[in-house]
């Protein structure tokens, strides 16, 4: 079949930027004939243009038999040329917002939904939560008995300095990464010397499918700082409908959060954090529930 994928851009390292570069890595494992359309190129369409051949358009010519599009701007700019379902990634970001353009609407957790349904009633969508490739990220060593070594993906220093401040004082190995000062194409590497994660929303999955047990916390410029704490089989439900993105619990006394999630930290729940992710997160499986959506539109 023949695709397009759509990104505003693809110029760093993010959240839809990593999901579309997953996204065609499955299709083209599918055998499906894959088109990029982005308006801004970078780091991410260079890596799919040399990993998968795959052409990077700066506009569309051609007709699809689908299109997965990231992007309101991209979906106007995809019109006409096959049918359109545009995935959103949060409600937010004005990018993320749903266009009338087009056919079908996926919302990445129930909180986007929600969102979209008040906008207007037209726009019901379907929730397919972000796909990630678990074949990438993967286990590669067992984490210990304990927590020896926590890495940070926040992106806010000072929020960083501070938890470095509270680990050290745990006599916890501390380290971050921040995609906008120091990005790492092999997050998972990383990911994969730590016993716990701290992040939100993409990368809290990447990490659970490394099975590394994840501590939903950060401080972001749109919400402040808020946590959802360690993500377990208890809560898990609950905090995926926020995307784990610390708006499902709202906590704020970070010390507690922490001394918390160390407290509770067992060496099974990585096993289980794979598990799910496994069984809720695959890219394989999200890809055909993106398929079976396209089938029933074409009915």
């Amino acid at each position: 079949m023949k695709i397009l994928v759509t990104n505003h851009w693809l110029k760093k390292l993010g959240g839809s930027e990593t999901f579309t570069y997953a996204m065609v890595a499955e299709l083209k494992r599918l055998g499906h004939e894959v088109d990029v359309l982005t308006f801004q190129p970078g780091l991410v369409s260079d890596r799919i243009q040399d990993d998968f051949g795959v052409p990077i358009l700066s506009e569309v010519k051609s007709t699809y038999e689908l299109i997965l599009a990231n992007h309101h701007t991209c979906v106007r700019a995809a019109f006409n040329h096959g049918p359109i379902i545009q995935t959103c990634h949060g409600t937010v970001p004005k990018l993320e917002q749903p266009s009338a353009f087009a056919d079908a609407y996926v919302a990445i957790s129930e909180e986007v939904k929600l969102h979209l349904s008040k906008i207007d009633k037209e726009y019901q969508a379907s929730v397919i939560l972000n796909g990630i490739d678990c074949n990438r990220f993967k286990p590669v060593k067992p984490i210990n008995k304990s927590v020896k070594r926590v890495l940070s993906l926040a992106h806010d220093d000072m929020f960083n300095l501070d938890l470095l401040y509270h680990f050290e004082k745990l006599g916890i190995q501390f380290f971050s990464l921040n995609k906008f000062k120091n990005p790492v194409w092999n997050v998972e590497d990383q990911i994969n010397e730590a016993d716990l994660v701290i992040s939100l929303g993409r990368g809290a999955y990447e990490s659970m499918a490394c099975g590394r047990p994840v501590l939903v916390m950060d401080k972001r410029p749109y919400q402040g700082a808020m946590a959802d704490g360690l993500v377990n089989s208890l809560n898990v439900d609950e905090l995926i409908k926020t995307n784990l993105s610390g708006r499902a619990c709202r906590m704020t006394n970070f010390k507690l959060v922490i001394d918390s999630a160390i407290a509770s930290y067992n060496r099974s729940l990585g096993n289980w954090c794979r598990t799910y992710a496994l069984e809720n997160l695959n890219i394989k499986n999200q890809i055909q529930q993106y398929l079976e959506l396209w089938k029933r539109l074409s009915m």
